[in-house]
């Protein structure tokens, strides 16, 4: 089984500029937990070298590119892409033909927070072009928003993974994802397309709760003002 998380951010991100740990520094964090698998998954950005790949193999970790897109006003986690491929990927229709040329990995994070930037219907209405769906990493009992797209991969037989969706280290390590399959892209993919996995994932200690909240709060006022 691999230990791997594939929804994290790193400085270089374009749109969450306040990101302050490295790629390297990332890597470094990961292998410190024992993780097997990454993608870093900067908005609208592919953050990947083969120097950074490789950097990462000598760790002990499988890097695999990805970004979290922008599809019809929706984010959309896309793996095993290049930038070039990114920018041309508007529409789900792209995307859906994109599948059809190069053996890419959708999945659909945080699919309904109550955020405009979340797929809401747009999951359901798309919902062939999704490999797998996002158990997001900020809930409570009283606040998870989680709980239908559970029920929605139930109905459309999609598999869960949970990931962490990094923005400070301090929010990576306690969700992330088993998957059995041998440490390359093909059997990686291939495993979390038939169900071969197992997420890990608890309600976020509540003063890392708030917390967080709290540091969306100031990232939003801060994004309105810039």
């Amino acid at each position: 089984m691999l230990k791997a998380d594939m929804h994290m951010h790193a400085k270089g991100d374009p749109e969450d500029t306040f990101i302050t740990h490295t790629p390297e520094q990332l890597i470094d964090h990961a292998a410190n937990l024992s993780f097997d698998v990454l993608a870093i998954s900067c908005h609208g950005k592919v953050l990947f070298s083969k120097q950074l790949a490789l950097y990462a193999k000598k760790k002990g970790i499988l890097l695999i590119s990805g970004a979290e897109a922008w599809i019809e006003g929706r984010h959309v986690l896309i793996y095993n892409i290049t930038q070039k491929e990114l920018d041309s990927l508007k529409t789900f229709d792209n995307l859906r033909a994109f599948k059809k040329k190069k053996d890419i990995l959708v999945i659909a994070p945080h699919p309904f927070y109550p955020m405009a930037s979340c797929l809401h219907e747009k999951l359901t209405e798309n919902i062939d072009v999704f490999d797998a769906i996002e158990i997001s990493h900020l809930y409570q009992a009283f606040m998870n928003f989680n709980k239908k797209a559970i029920n929605v991969a139930k109905q459309c037989k999609k598999p869960l993974v949970a990931l962490s969706d990094t923005h400070m280290l301090w929010m990576f390590g306690d969700n992330y994802t088993w998957v059995g399959a041998k440490k390359n892209i093909k059997s990686y993919f291939s495993a979390i397309r038939r169900g071969k996995v197992k997420p890990v994932h608890s309600p976020t200690p509540f003063l890392k709760f708030v917390r967080e909240l709290f540091w969306i709060a100031c990232s939003q006022i801060k994004g309105f003002f810039s």
